[in-house]
């Protein structure tokens, strides 16, 4: 799948682990990078849901058109479908509870 990202600042982390790790501390960093290369090693969004650990599920009220996939205890990674089935756009990493 193609992934994308809304800012240079989330590619680059992507990118550089070390990045990744200083912007989330190491737990959130790596697995951040992680569920990148799993987006990428997939077909379509759909097959995403067939990958429990990632807890794929769209999100509700204001947030309505984006998808949330966990990363580790409150933390989660904001995506929205890009423009086909087979493209995400990565929209942030947030803390569930500081929203």
């Amino acid at each position: 799948m193609e992934v994308k990202f809304r800012t240079r600042q989330l590619r680059q982390c992507c990118e550089e682990s070390t990045r990744a790790i200083r912007q989330w501390g190491p737990e959130v960093g790596r697995k951040f990078i992680t569920r990148i290369k799993q987006l990428q090693a997939i077909a379509s969004v759909q097959e995403a849901y067939n990958i429990k650990a990632m807890g794929l599920h769209p999100l509700k009220g204001s947030r309505k058109g984006e998808l949330s996939i966990t990363l580790t205890g409150r933390w989660r990674l904001i995506v929205t479908k890009g423009e086909s089935e087979d493209s995400v756009v990565i929209e942030e990493v947030s803390n569930h509870y500081d929203n």
